[in-house]
């Protein structure tokens, strides 16, 4: 039960970090396409499915473990939200005819991941929201940090 909310929860942060996205210059850089609904959707789908990563990871280490899941995930996360925008935008045909559709696919991927990776205020902010989104998460999904609790009487 906790890990459908915990998926729900992560759906919802999917959304959160899609206005994150929008608030960066997303839409104005194109990535979406012609829809804004490509990016939310796809902030939802890379938010249910770093939760059903993440969750087994939160059952098996302490807290402090967040420290290093944090920054590796945004990682893993931008790559998960670049693909998911790739193929909404291929299910649609959102394409211009002189586009080349890997290059759609890689071009944000590589951008964000620079972005969070060189410009530092940027860094930081994407950084302890994500510290802040997998410490909401991972007290959703109920997790004690791989320490085992006595079974109740």
């Amino acid at each position: 039960m906790r890990s459908s909310l915990a998926l729900v929860a992560g759906a919802l942060l999917g959304i959160l970090w899609w206005g994150v996205s929008w608030t960066l210059g997303a839409k104005a850089y194109g990535i979406w396409g012609a829809h804004l609904s490509t990016g939310l959707l796809a902030g939802m789908i890379t938010g249910v499915i770093m939760a059903a990563v993440s969750i087994p990871l939160y059952r098996r280490q302490p807290a402090k473990g967040l420290y290093w899941y944090s920054p590796l995930s945004v990682y893993f996360s931008i790559a998960v939200y670049g693909i998911a925008i790739f193929l909404l935008r291929s299910f649609v045909g959102d394409f211009n005819p002189s586009q080349n559709h890997w290059a759609v696919a890689v071009q944000p991927v590589l951008g964000m991941w620079w972005g969070i990776t060189m410009l530092l205020p940027l860094a930081i902010a994407v950084q302890v929201l994500a510290y802040l989104s997998h410490r909401a998460l991972r007290k959703i999904a109920g997790s004690n940090g791989g320490v085992h609790a006595a079974p109740r009487a």
